[in-house]
């Protein structure tokens, strides 16, 4: 008996302390972690312990906030924060105008008068040209012809009447020019001719008008005394008027070799242009500047005589041809498209307009770049038979040109010498003896190394290095 009932006793206790099936927790301590037993635990096994997290700041609440918002210290702080932000913002706007009015300009893109960016075919009164080969040339036919040149303004020479500066002069036909003036400018057109006379003869209406007695400088012989304010300004209103009407937008003044005829040409060119006119001055005659013992060391003299002022040249290809070699007409032709100036072409007939008709249109759409326009000209130095200068401005492709004026001689030209010019170009426009215009698939050059043959121009389109 007694020992059933410590067997009955030991099976009690056994069974209490046993694991229960579905877990128990015992806690070690009140604020401890917790020891969770399960029935799966594995005899000897580690006991699962839940570790509670750590507290984490949230922030102050509301009204734990709103006990600082009256405190003097915070409101000092905030007044503070608040006028230092205000006078940062202040101090970086007057830094941004500062550097802004500070700044170096950037130089205004320059631009030429629309009288000095075509060249001008000259209207020959004695031998109109005839495009058509109908019976008797037509004032269409001159508006045709530049337009197939490539030329948006004609030059009428000496269209002013030196006796009376509102009509025209006698050797014009009046039915005929004025059929010219609105040929050309329905066409698009402009023309452009001779400014009155800065002398005149004792049969000028002004001369001997005792009103206009000013208007001239004493014991002169009827020299017009340009420093006369009056005379600039009757004159004026004459071109821009009495001329302007009659279609006539541009005036060429031979030379301005003193200062009041500088600062006159200045003064009128200003009050025609808000009418779309022009009055210019600077005019080189070819025939006498070089058809006489012509070399290309002289050519290459004169221009760079002229290089540094707008140049009007006047070229008589038909005349010039009559003292040098045709070749050699071509490339004076060529340059003097390509130089800062701006060529006047005479003497042109059917036959010569049909040879020349694709030259002269490629130099003149050449003649529309930017560095061709306003770029600088530097020549380059060595073959004294050949003239080569390179027209670069940064920002657009340059272009080189190069003439070689020897009739035997093959020449090579280096342009890298001059500062700007790339290594390798593109040809542009290739004109020989055999074929005076070329602009199809020409190739590429090595700046430093042109090559041309006896009477070979060459016009070369680089990118610029500067």
């Amino acid at each position: 008996m007694t020992e059933d009932k410590n067997s009955v006793k030991n099976g009690a206790a056994n069974a209490e302390m046993a694991p229960q099936e579905d877990g128990s927790k015992v806690p070690l301590t009140n604020d401890g972690p917790e020891v969770k037993f399960t029935s799966n635990d594995p005899p000897n096994g580690d006991a699962k312990i839940d570790m509670p997290l750590a507290p984490t700041f949230s922030g102050l609440t509301k009204e734990e906030l709103m006990k600082y918002s009256n405190d003097p210290f915070w409101v000092r702080l905030r007044w503070v924060l608040f006028i230092l932000f205000w006078l940062g913002w202040v101090a970086m706007l007057v830094v941004a105008i500062v550097i802004i009015i500070q700044a170096p300009r950037c130089a205004p893109k320059e631009t030429l008068e629309w009288v000095q960016e075509s060249a001008m075919i000259e209207y020959d009164v004695e031998n109109p040209i005839d495009v058509d080969s109908t019976d008797g040339a037509t004032p269409m036919d001159m508006v045709t012809m530049a337009k197939e040149l490539g030329v948006t303004t004609i030059y009428l020479q000496d269209l002013i009447n030196p006796n009376d500066f509102e009509t025209l002069n006698p050797k014009y036909t009046k039915e005929d020019v004025m059929g010219l003036l609105e040929a050309a400018e329905n066409g698009g057109l402009r023309i452009v001719t001779d400014s009155v006379p800065s002398q005149v003869g004792p049969d000028n209406n002004w001369f001997k008008n005792p009103n206009m007695s000013d208007y001239f400088k004493p014991n002169s012989g009827g020299v017009l005394d340009f420093s006369n304010q009056e005379l600039v300004q009757t004159l004026t209103e004459l071109l821009s008027g009495n001329w302007k009407e009659k279609g006539v937008a541009g005036f060429l003044l031979e030379s301005a070799d003193t200062e009041e005829l500088v600062n006159a040409s200045q003064a009128i060119n200003e009050a025609l242009k808000p009418n779309d006119g022009a009055f210019v001055h600077g005019v080189a005659d070819m025939a006498s500047e070089l058809v006489s013992g012509f070399n290309a060391k002289r050519f290459r003299s004169f221009l760079q005589e002229h290089i540094d002022d707008w140049t009007y040249y006047k070229f008589n290809p038909r005349v010039a041809a009559g003292s040098i070699p045709t070749d050699v007409v071509r490339l004076v032709t060529l340059s003097l498209f390509l130089v800062p100036g701006t060529p006047i072409l005479h003497g042109f007939d059917k036959p010569y307009f049909d040879e020349q008709k694709e030259f002269i249109k490629a130099l003149s759409e050449l003649r529309e770049k930017e560095s061709v326009k306003v770029g600088n000209m530097t020549f380059v130095e060595g073959d004294e038979n050949v003239v080569a200068y390179a027209r670069v401005m940064k920002g657009t492709p340059g272009y080189a040109v190069a003439v070689n004026l020897h009739d035997t001689n093959n020449a090579t030209v280096d342009f890298t010498t001059i500062a700007g010019v790339s290594g390798k170009g593109d040809n542009s426009l290739r004109s020989t003896s055999e074929v005076p215009v070329s602009s199809l698939d020409l190739g590429r050059s090595d700046m430093s190394s042109v090559f041309l043959e006896p009477y070979e121009g060459i016009v070369i389109q680089f990118v610029p290095n500067l």
